[in-house]
């Protein structure tokens, strides 16, 4: 227990005492790295010894630093492994981007980095050359992850434990390079000859369990409720899921003990909805407060002197209890603002006597928002990079001031595969990974953009019309222009005219995107095709993209739970009747003990914010949808707000009324137009090529800078 813990036992065979010698001040061995043969032999000829460079240590963890433990504050950064172009399986990050990324975290002041599952060896190969050439050292948090496909057919974990065990075993053996894995689809593979296990500060087990998970194991497994190993056991507490996971972690640490002599302190992923408080005003209870993993009931035997801590990843607007449990909402920090998240945070902590790790948090800096916190705004999603990093340095903070060991932030980079759920089903699974969704907001946790464009984006939306050309326009002539460009992630426009005064002027830009429905009036407008969208241009405060009532998406999903719709006209293709563009935010929610009522909620993304789109300008803010020029206005929209499923291959949204579904509908063009009075919009195409390669650039948000000052003041107490 902590405060309890022996004084640490380094017990080692003449050889080892040898080896230590010449160690130097950050615990590493002097020798050049050995062949894995060799290794793995020396290992065989060494099981006397015991040996380990992590340990738990009262609150914190404890880092040998070549003579002693030293307690260090954990400040870190999740690492995924995704990048544009490339879904996870497809295992496409090289080691050079690898060390790059490895160089610019721990210039943020992160010690600690973690991953999920097993990577390439050009990872472990990039982490043993950076930790060997730099001062600050990274420490890994290796994760084991769980097959999500199995447990969703049989909801229950002894049906994956061999399968977890097994790449558990393999993890011990890659970080101690010694391991030969053969290709399997989508999973990583290879030769593991660079030995990383002085780096690797813990085991992290599992993933975010849900109840039907954890809930289903305990009915299948009722009677077992206990386990005794060689380094972990259960109290009579435990449920038959805590048992399952002691027995795998003590496996993993019996294997790496009999193989290697060594050993590190060991987690659980665990998160809100499987803690071990009562919400009483959780809506969901049923499955955000319906089971319990507690990682006190697991507890060390003598022989684990590394020990056992716990880890959460916690979010500050899920569940809905972190917002509206009654002594949550109500916490106000020492100025009176509210922190729903310190004080779930001081809750959580109290009820556990071994060190506590928030292995996740954070907030997305994407255009679309997924989920709203009422309290604070620290919503997710629908925030600026800014935003994203005043808001991570304030959950830093909050982890920090509530006893915490360490926070790892959530994520390092961008994730253009991801999808969320309310926007999950507006594009192509297949083809995500291709371009870049400012709509969803799980694509864009990352502190690391990837920005479409080799060097540079086609066209930053700041006023500057240097980057675009004669070639550009589309349609128009001096004296009322409309060029388009477009990239992975926007589609970009220019409104210009020798007379255009855009402040002050209505603009009015129609689009025909689907040759399957449209109109070919909007207000007193006239136009020479059907169009499916418009952008209204009105002002700095009141400019907005509104779609034809047949070609909504959101009407389509959600006319029977929202009770505010107006259908009239929603079955007409050829309806004048044009809508807000919608993102459903909540469903309704009745809190059980406060009898609040939650109404369906929903908001106009298609409102369009004025701003400097340009990262390089002193007022940049990245949620920029238009800014002003000469006598012009540059706009850029996301593709999403337009209806395409995958503008890599010129997909759109087919006419889901005909169908009865949403799903895919090829094109080869769309028509753009541009007006500024009451008059008839004559339109021409606009087209381009498709891709399977993406160009992009590298780029640290603006909320880097901001979590970097943020950790550097982050330390042992």
């Amino acid at each position: 227990m902590k405060g309890e813990r022996r004084k640490k036992v380094f017990l080692m065979g003449a050889l080892l005492f040898c080896a230590l010698l010449l160690v130097g001040c950050n615990g590493k061995s002097e020798n050049p790295q050995e062949p894995a043969d060799t290794k793995a032999s020396q290992a065989q000829q060494s099981k006397e010894k015991k040996e380990y460079y992590f340990k738990t240590e009262d609150s914190y963890f404890a880092v040998y630093n070549g003579k002693t433990y030293e307690k260090t504050y954990l400040n870190g950064v999740n690492l995924g492994s995704g990048k544009p172009g490339c879904f996870p399986g497809e295992l496409g990050i090289t080691k050079e981007e690898y060390l790059r990324w490895f160089q610019e975290i721990s210039q943020m002041n992160c010690n600690t980095i973690r991953v999920y599952t097993v990577m390439m060896p050009c990872f472990y190969e990039a982490l043993y050359e950076y930790n060997e050439a730099a001062e600050n050292k990274l420490y890994l948090f290796q994760g084991v992850w769980y097959d999500e496909d199995q447990i969703v057919k049989t909801e229950d974990a002894y049906d994956i434990y061999d399968e977890a065990l097994s790449d558990a075993y393999d993890l011990v053996d890659i970080i101690h390079g010694d391991a030969d894995l053969k290709q399997k689809a989508g999973k990583a593979y290879g030769k593991y000859q660079y030995d990383v296990s002085e780096y690797v500060i813990g085991w992290i087990l599992g993933i975010e369990s849900d109840a039907e998970f954890v809930g289903g194991t305990n009915e299948k497994h009722a009677a077992e409720c206990s386990y005794q190993g060689d380094y972990l056991g259960t109290t009579e507490d435990a449920n038959p899921f805590e048992t399952f996971m002691c027995k795998l972690g003590d496996q993993t640490l019996s294997y790496e003990m009999k193989k290697y002599q060594m050993q590190r302190p060991i987690s659980w992923s665990n998160w809100p909805t499987a803690d071990m408080l009562s919400h009483p005003n959780e809506p969901g209870a049923d499955h955000e407060d319906a089971v319990t993993i507690n990682v006190e009931h697991i507890k060390a035997t003598d022989a684990f002197e590394a020990g056992v801590f716990a880890s959460y990843h916690v979010y500050p607007y899920y569940p809905e209890f972190i917002m509206y449990d009654t002594k949550y909402a109500s916490y106000q920090k020492e100025d009176g603002t509210p922190d729903n998240y310190k004080a779930y945070l001081e809750d959580l902590i109290a009820q556990h006597t071994v060190p506590v790790l928030v292995a996740e948090y954070g907030v997305p800096s994407s255009r679309g928002c997924t989920h709203e916190n009422p309290l604070t705004g620290f919503n997710q999603g629908n925030l600026s990079e800014k935003q994203q990093g005043e808001m991570l340095a304030s959950m830093a903070t909050d982890i920090y001031d509530s006893g915490y060991c360490g926070g790892i932030a959530f994520t390092w980079q961008d994730e253009w595969f991801k999808r969320t759920w309310n926007t999950m089903d507006y594009s192509d699974s297949e083809r995500r990974a291709y371009w870049s969704d400012v709509q969803t907001s799980e694509q864009n946790f990352g502190l690391l953009a990837f920005d479409p464009g080799k060097e540079e984006t086609v066209a930053n939306v700041d006023g500057d019309l240097s980057e675009w050309e004669e070639s550009d326009v589309v349609a128009g002539d001096d004296s009322l222009s409309i060029s388009l460009k477009q990239d992975a992630r926007y589609l970009y426009m220019l409104v210009q005219g020798k007379d255009l005064n855009p402040e002050n002027q209505r603009i009015l830009i129609p689009l025909d995107i689907t040759p399957q429905s449209g109109s070919t009036k909007y207000d007193t407008f006239a136009f020479s095709r059907a169009v499916d969208f418009v952008i209204d241009l009105n002002g700095k405060e009141d400019s907005s993209v509104k779609v034809q009532h047949y070609y909504d998406r959101y009407t389509f999903s959600y006319q029977q739970l929202d009770k505010s719709l107006d259908l009239t006209g929603y079955e007409d293709k050829q309806a004048d009747s044009f809508v807000p563009v919608y993102l459903c935010l909540n469903k309704e929610l009745v809190f059980p003990e406060t009898k609040q009522v939650l109404e369906f909620s929903k908001y106009d993304t298609g409102k369009l914010q004025y701003g400097n789109g340009n990262p390089d300008a002193a007022d940049y803010d990245s949620l920029s949808d238009f800014c002003y020029g000469d006598h012009a206005v540059e706009l850029r929209i996301p593709w999403s707000m337009l209806n395409f499923r995958d503008p890599s291959t010129k997909e759109i949204e087919a006419d889901f009324h005909g169908t009865g579904e949403l799903s895919g509908y090829q094109i080869d063009e769309i028509y753009a137009g541009v007006c500024t009075e009451n008059q008839s919009v004559e339109m021409q195409s606009y087209t381009w090529d498709n891709w399977d390669q993406v160009i992009y650039h590298e780029r640290l948000k603006q909320s880097y800078d901001i979590l970097k000052d943020c950790y550097a003041n982050l330390k042992v107490h």
